[in-house]
């Protein structure tokens, strides 16, 4: 029997689906507190387990001497940084491709919202004031027609780059970091773009600054590395239109923060939604809060009630590859980063 613990929490329907994935897994959940992600699993262990799927592994690896795997609960590995477990030779292996509808949808209603100017209505709305001068205040872009440039062409960029082609025949430029187009990870059945044949055009980084003066609004859909840290500048949002929104649902630390706030206080760019941040929760003073360009979000745009049915279905595929010791999705490349 291989010893499968879980420290998330999922209902006893989602455990039968992964105990019917073979009579070889013990599979036990002894799951943290909610809201505690961050909470070590090391007392959880008592010796023999082989897979854990979890958002933070124990810092004392001694506790899990037959750990060979662990499937995490998140689509990013940054809380990782600085774990001992990345100098270890378990696998990894993140949830990557199953955020792909719901932050998907949530990307193109940031869009949808910044484009019909919502901050303001939400704001005259609250204020009880009916504007005088409502044609010009809240005269509206539409997306139709309009350039998405994507930085970041993974999962969650393929799926909104299929709704903005298929529903507003958008033009789509792809940023990537890969030399081929197709995605390499676990990706839904007819979701997204897995083959890489939507996107008009093709970026590196080194075109990162073309791409973005060619964009109407831009994605940023990237993972955290040390190479994407603070990618996106001074430099990058002057050269963005000062027509042009920008939506950050990836890692908060990928846009210069300082220099966002002064492109959106002095009309750089002409909004931004961004449901990250460098800091979370967001301090009460960050001038983010006061900016009528702007909508932020708390980090929820993956949280639907689905979440965990997704995850189980690629966790189950992933413990069937493990048993028949095939190749794992998502497994983490550590050069990489992701």
């Amino acid at each position: 029997m291989k010893q499968v613990l879980l420290t998330q929490r999922f209902s006893e329907a989602q455990l039968e689906r992964l105990r019917a994935v073979s009579p070889e897994l013990q599979i036990e959940q002894k799951s943290v507190r909610e809201e505690w992600d961050a909470m070590d699993t090391g007392s959880f262990f008592q010796g023999n387990e082989e897979v854990l799927y979890c958002f933070m592994p124990p810092r004392d690896l001694s506790v899990a001497p037959k750990l060979r795997w662990v499937q995490l609960h998140s689509a990013g590995i940054n809380q990782l940084a600085g774990h001992p477990i990345l100098q270890s030779d378990i696998f990894i292996t993140t949830s990557s491709g199953i955020h792909a509808v719901p932050i998907g949808e949530f990307s193109i209603t940031m869009m949808l919202a910044l484009a019909r100017r919502v901050p303001r209505m939400v704001r005259m709305q609250d204020a009880g004031i009916w504007p005088e001068q409502r044609w010009t205040t809240f005269q509206a872009v539409e997306l139709r027609g309009k350039t998405l440039g994507v930085v970041g062409y993974g999962s969650i960029g393929r799926e909104v780059a299929r709704i903005a082609k298929h529903a507003f025949a958008m033009r789509v430029l792809a940023m990537t970091y890969s030399n081929t187009h197709a995605d390499r990870g676990y990706a839904e059945p007819n979701v997204g773009d897995p083959e890489g044949k939507l996107p008009d055009a093709w970026f590196n980084r080194d075109g990162l600054m073309e791409m973005l003066g060619q964009s109407d609004f831009v994605l940023i859909s990237a993972p955290l590395t040390d190479k994407t840290r603070g990618m996106v500048g001074e430099a990058q949002l002057r050269a963005i239109k000062s027509t042009a929104f920008i939506v950050n649902i990836a890692r908060g630390e990928i846009i210069d923060e300082t220099a966002l706030v002064r492109a959106l206080r002095e009309n750089w760019i002409a909004g931004a939604g961004l449901d990250v941040f460098a800091h979370e929760p967001l301090p009460a003073d960050s001038p983010l809060w006061k900016l009528d360009n702007a909508i932020l979000a708390p980090h929820v745009s993956a949280d639907t009630p689905h979440y965990d049915d997704r995850v189980v279905d690629l966790f189950a595929e992933n413990l069937r590859r493990f048993l028949r010791g095939d190749q794992l999705l998502n497994l983490v490349n550590r050069q990489r980063g992701y």
